[in-house]
């Protein structure tokens, strides 16, 4: 395993003052996995006074839990010691710990086999629950009793559908069933830490997966709304397997109004360029766009040109999944017309209008309204010839029709 250079320096540094040190969970998975691992956390019999007392720049990140982070090169690495979690609250928190000298005791209250394995380089794998062979047989199993698991915290629930269809593996039955059990549980979640699981597994590449939400009702309790995607799931899937990976959120909720597409989004708590985006999908995803230049220039007049890609992105897939192939045709031509309009610098909004409101009041027109007016009266005509976005004749023009 390629570990870096950093985190070998600190597993040394526990081993030479009478400690052990492994790395464990997600970067020990994705290395078994053939992934570069991103972070690599660190477990240790070593208490957090003693982490502290070892190296010169530490940070009490969650000491209470046995965190510390550890600072070297201007990097962080989260060292925790081992532990059993006190009994949890509110199906997230454990309300205390209790620090163990056992690796073993540590790994038994991950979340899920794969996630449960340790490693150093001395000692090898430590994997007393079978991860690796679940890796092998690419089943997501709950470690030990998985109802108990998701009971302590049930966002796991989420994480192991997630990673399903991040990964392409089968949840294990007896896990799957006490997902299906406990799944109200998760309204006990913050709907951010839900949302964001929700958003890694659309964008998965096994987005098939999104099934197993219905199967365990766990869409039911954070985003009912989109209950009718699986209702023509096969279609439905196609269209996700075609689309951007950005756009999948917006096609799910694509048969609802923009009004009601907000609320969901804003109960979320998604961030506001976010919504604006998805709002103004669904205002315009049922819009009979024509294929022609001087209406595609005033309809980016009114969408910015690449919001406009995407709406029609989603419309050529629709078209292409119902075999449409004449309006998948005219969704080609009008993507060719926004390249072009863009590539000729042609006027398609005010912005690029050769003319502005401070040159019109240099010609004595000074109010506002009158102003705004004007604007959208040159803009009117250079949408319609372009070759007219000229400031000297736009002035002309506006002068002659006031």
């Amino acid at each position: 395993m390629k570990i870096p250079k950093q985190v070998i320096y600190i597993i040394e540094q526990l081993q030479k003052n009478k400690f052990e040190g492994f790395i464990v969970g997600g970067c020990v998975r994705d290395y078994l996995l053939g992934f570069e691992p991103k972070d690599f956390d660190i477990t240790t019999d070593a208490m957090p006074q003693d982490i502290k007392n070892m190296f010169k720049h530490t940070v009490d990140t969650g000491i209470e839990h046995g965190t510390v982070t550890v600072v070297i090169d201007k990097q962080n690495f989260e060292i925790t010691t081992y532990r059993i979690d006190g009994q949890y609250k509110d199906n997230r928190r454990p309300e205390n710990v209790v620090f163990s000298k056992k690796i073993e005791e540590d790994l038994s209250r991950r979340d899920f086999t794969m996630n449960a394995i340790a490693y150093n380089i001395n000692k090898g794998f430590v994997d007393p629950f079978g991860g690796k062979d679940d890796i092998d047989k690419k089943l997501i199993k709950g470690v030990g009793n998985a109802d108990k698991r998701f009971k302590e915290d049930a966002l796991r629930m989420m994480r192991g559908v997630r990673f399903s269809a991040q990964l392409g593996f089968d949840i294990e039955e007896k896990t799957f069933l006490a997902i299906k059990e406990n799944a109200k549980l998760i309204e006990n979640i913050s709907i951010e830490r839900t949302r964001d699981e929700f958003i890694k597994l659309i964008k998965s590449d096994y987005i098939e997966k999104l099934n197993l939400l219905e199967e365990t009702k766990l869409y039911k309790y954070f985003i009912p709304e989109i209950e009718p995607i699986f209702k023509n799931y096969k279609k439905n899937i196609f269209i996700l397997q075609k689309l951007s990976k950005d756009l999948r959120f917006a096609f799910l909720l694509s048969h609802l109004d923009e009004n009601t597409g907000e609320n969901i989004l804003k109960r979320l708590k998604l961030d506001n360029k976010t919504i604006k985006e998805i709002k103004t999908i669904l205002k315009y995803i049922n819009y009979n766009f024509i294929d022609d230049r001087v209406k595609t220039r005033k309809i980016m007049s009114i969408i910015e040109p690449d919001l406009l890609r995407k709406i029609l992105e989603i419309k050529f897939c629709i078209s292409l999944i119902e075999n449409d192939l004449v309006q998948c045709k005219k969704y080609d031509n009008i993507y060719d017309e926004i390249d072009e309009t863009i590539r000729k610098n042609h006027c398609f909004s005010l912005k690029t209008l050769d003319v502005t409101g401070n040159d019109l009041k240099k010609i004595g027109i000074t109010d506002g309204k009158q102003i705004g007016a004007s604007l959208k009266m040159a803009l009117d005509l250079v949408l319609e010839q372009p070759d007219k976005n000229n400031k000297e004749f736009l002035l002309k023009y506006i002068g002659e029709n006031i």
